[in-house]
């Protein structure tokens, strides 16, 4: 033990209970499902609006959509695109699929067409299970591209009666939920199959099995399909579940607003929560009262989410009457989390935000910092269990002492297959002795706490230095007004490079240019420092609430060329 210390020094810092390592045999992903059923099987599994599902329930409809699948010919091997946000429908599809033998393509919820059908052409999806207000979009793509079947579900199909009735009323003209009957006519509908779904084999998986595809395109290029094992999603499900070593299994309920269709909502949200044993309780969209008042009445336990809702919520005057008390362990991730941020939510919940990290080839989950023990604000934490991690040098990929700024590089059975259908870009992703490549400069602390200096390719060279936006926008958090800031690096005709600085400050409050920029650079001592900032109402994110830079730089450059 006292070698794996010395060459994993993190270990020392795992909170009582939060194991080394994982005595777990892998198993396919619906195994996690099963076992809740099994030992929770009255337990809530899912809340929706309202609406439960015990875990007895959700395992019964989920084998029975899975049959109902295999009633239309699907065969395993085949994949399946996800396009819904989080409701009930969209966990039985998931594991449904994969019972069916099938691979899981995990769609964005607001795609516009071009990326969806990259999605669909890409996997060769023969299937797609959509909610019915997306129909447009989906026969839009479906005219120039042919998949054999088409689900459609409808919102209001778990949703209590009540609201049922309501929605039907009020909703589902006004909002587009209604297919039209021609094309209704030749859609599958998802409560035919599970309806359908009595009998039949199902057929038997392996853990080594391909069982999901995540398109991602990182900060730059066209998107790939990122292929995850189901046991790689399984383990890392586990991982991340041991990090709540407090944890009372069947007794949490986990706030479920990161989108499933996100490797960081899957795992983090549906796969953890499952594994715990959790309520699930489902919103299909962030809308900061909307949130709040689930808050209040459902009592979530665990809120993985994303810095701009820890902020949104910050934000709301007298967000304490909502009795955000029942929050214990909010886990932050899918970008850096300002430690203004941390410190205004755990003074307005009383409870424990820590900043971690991960990736969609890995799982997603790499890196998180104690939910209980010592936290490093402004670092992603420790490798969690059974996970590696080293920093090597930018140009030789010789490995660097603690202290030293290089590439991340992380090694660990939570780790990709590989990208679908894309040798090329698995090989530069992934070294042959099985490390992953994270394209994010970063350095491990001397106690094995790691810290994330800038995605390589936002870093911004200007002359002969080398600036870190995050270091410039954690700084600019600080001031008072600020509330959401943005810095980029515009290249020049030249051949220079342009610091540029975005910030949103607060409602009604303002602040001048020249103020904010001498309170910068009281606090960041680099050698270039912006000479200008620009004001927005907001910054361009992404659905899961990350930082797109490159669409600022985009803008820019367009603005440029046409004056």
């Amino acid at each position: 033990m006292t070698d794996l210390f010395t060459s994993r020094p993190w270990l020392r810092h795992y909170d009582p209970g939060v194991p080394a390592t994982l005595d777990l045999k892998p198993e396919p992903l619906p195994v996690l499902l099963q076992q809740a059923a099994e030992r929770f099987a009255d337990a809530t599994a899912i809340a929706f609006y309202g609406r439960t599902l015990s875990y007895a329930r959700l395992w019964a409809e989920t084998n029975r959509f899975a049959r109902g699948l295999l009633g239309t010919g699907f065969q395993p091997g085949e994949r399946v695109v996800i396009l819904l946000p989080n409701i009930p429908q969209s966990v039985i599809a998931y594991f449904g699929v994969l019972l069916a033998g099938g691979i899981v393509v995990l769609a964005n919820p607001i795609f516009d067409a071009e990326g969806f059908a990259h999605e669909v052409r890409d996997s060769g999806a023969t299937t797609v299970i959509a909610l019915s207000m997306f129909h447009r979009l989906v026969e839009q793509v479906r005219a120039e591209l042919h998949f054999p079947r088409l689900i459609y579900t409808n919102l209001k199909e778990y949703l209590p009666s009540s609201q049922r009735l309501l929605f039907t009323l009020l909703r589902q003209e006004q909002e587009g939920h209604r297919v039209p009957d021609a094309q209704a006519s030749q859609a599958l509908w998802f409560q035919h199959l599970v309806a359908a779904g009595q009998d039949g084999e199902l057929p038997t998986l392996d853990a080594g099995d391909p069982a999901v595809i995540l398109y991602t395109s990182g900060t730059t290029g066209a998107a790939k399909g990122v292929l995850h094992r189901h046991a790689s999603l399984y383990i890392n499900a586990y991982q991340t579940r041991m990090w709540y070593a407090d944890a009372e299994e069947g007794n949490e309920r986990v706030l479920c607003v990161i989108p499933f269709s996100h490797a960081y909502g899957m795992t983090a949200c549906m796969n953890v929560g499952i594994a715990l044993g959790a309520t699930l309780i489902l919103l299909p969209t962030f809308e900061t009262h909307n949130v709040l008042h689930t808050i209040r009445r459902e009592r979530p336990t665990i809120f993985p989410g994303v810095p701009p809702m820890y902020a949104a919520l910050n934000e709301v005057r007298e967000v304490r009457k909502y009795g955000l008390s029942s929050l214990k362990s909010c886990l932050s991730g899918a970008a850096p989390l300002p430690v203004e941020v941390q410190e205004g939510f755990e003074r307005i919940t009383r409870s424990r935000l820590v900043e971690g990290y991960g990736l969609t080839e890995a799982g997603p989950v790499t890196h998180a910092n104690p939910l209980r023990g010592a936290r490093r604000a402004g670092t992603i934490g420790l490798p969690i269990p059974d996970t590696e991690a080293r920093i090597v040098d930018l140009e030789t990929g010789q490995d660097l002492p603690p202290g030293a700024i290089g590439e991340l590089l992380i090694r660990g059975p939570q780790l990709m297959a590989g990208y679908w259908n894309n040798p090329e870009a698995t090989a530069e992703a992934l070294t042959a002795d099985g490390w992953l490549r994270t394209g994010d400069i970063a350095r491990m602390l001397p106690d094995g706490y790691f810290q994330i200096i800038e995605r390589k390719k936002e870093m911004i060279i200007a002359g002969n230095y080398n600036i870190y936006p995050r270091d410039l926008e954690e700084a600019l958090y600080e001031h008072p007004t600020v509330i959401d800031a943005a810095v980029v690096g515009v290249p020049l005709p030249n051949g220079k490079t342009e610091v540029r600085v975005f910030a949103v400050t607060r409602p009604g409050e303002r602040v001048s240019e020249a103020e904010v920029l001498a309170f910068l650079r009281e606090r960041v001592n680099l050698p270039v420092v912006p000479d200008k900032i620009e004001f927005r109402e907001a910054l361009p994110r992404s659905f899961i609430g990350k930082l797109l830079r490159r669409r600022l730089v985009e803008e820019l450059l367009s603005r440029e060329q046409r004056s």
